[in-house]
């Protein structure tokens, strides 16, 4: 057995774990919580008896799109911001400095901004536990992503684009307008896609500023709290000494999966679709 041989065999073995060990746990999630669905199951939103496990999951899984949509309808104007301000009038001293910015903020734990909220929108500005303040922490959470996101997708227009139109005397605000978004709104939508797909799988932040685990169906105002699957799921979880709880947390985990999965495919699509042809067409 020759050198190449062995590496081969090395580099397998270390790949295999990180293929199968995802795919074990998602058959798994799968295996448990596929028989938990039903039409009852995915589209009654009656309250029900026994910690939840006769309530249907419609509350919930509308509870976590409203938030999740909200929270990017809440962060992309800041991040297109950021992205053009990065684009257009940044040093490159102040590029580095914001991208070091955005890095470090997505290393902080999201748990770390459900504390923040809590203090300062659900305490200070007394918004309560509400749909606006758990809006608020999650357009935190997924904005440095956005505006990374946002740089690259401006970053991957081809610079001719932008020195043809400067050449006919456009100012920044029709070259952003005319040519920029025009031609980077697929990369900004797919990552606003993701950024909705990273917003319903977190459960710290708006277990401190959004959630309650019962007792709402759609909140009247931003101000009222909303129910979501990612604290459905939690509280259930607690219960572990009730089967039937227990089988509709699971249920309610294929539910979420299921969200997740569908913007992260979309995403995907569109990164597929519109994005590498454009981007193999300005290389060639």
């Amino acid at each position: 057995m020759n050198r190449s041989q062995i590496s081969k065999i090395i580099i397998v073995g270390l790949a295999l774990p990180a293929l199968l060990l995802p795919g074990v746990c998602l058959a798994y999630i799968l295996f448990k919580g596929l028989p938990a669905l039903s039409w009852s199951f995915l589209f009654s939103a009656t309250e029900g008896l026994g910690f939840g496990a006769t309530s249907g999951v419609l509350a919930q899984l509308l509870g976590s799109l409203l938030l999740a949509l909200l929270a990017s309808l809440v962060a992309t104007p800041f991040a297109l911001g950021t992205a053009l301000y990065y684009r257009l009038l940044a040093s490159k001293r102040q590029q580095a400095l914001l991208a070091g910015l955005l890095n470090m903020l997505q290393s902080i734990p999201p748990v770390v901004f459900g504390l923040f909220g809590l203090i300062v929108f659900v305490h200070l500005l007394q918004w309560g536990v509400s749909l606006l303040s758990g809006a608020i922490i999650l357009a935190m959470v997924i904005l440095p992503m956005l505006v990374l996101n946002s740089i690259a997708s401006l970053e991957r227009i081809p610079g001719q684009y932008t020195e043809a139109a400067q050449s006919l005397g456009l100012h920044h605000g029709a070259v952003i307008g005319r040519v920029w978004l025009v031609q980077a709104w697929p990369g900004i939508l797919t990552g606003q896609l993701l950024g909705v797909a990273r917003a319903l799988s977190e459960t710290a932040p708006i277990l401190f500023t959004a959630t309650v685990f019962s007792g709402v169906v759609w909140p009247e105002s931003i101000f009222s709290p909303v129910t979501t699957l990612q604290t459905h799921i939690f509280y259930l979880a607690q219960e572990g000494s009730n089967p039937q709880v227990i089988q509709v947390a699971w249920g309610s985990a294929v539910v979420l999966l299921g969200l997740v999965a569908a913007f992260a495919l979309l995403a995907r699509y569109l990164a597929n679709r519109y994005e590498n042809p454009q981007h193999l067409g300005a290389e060639r």
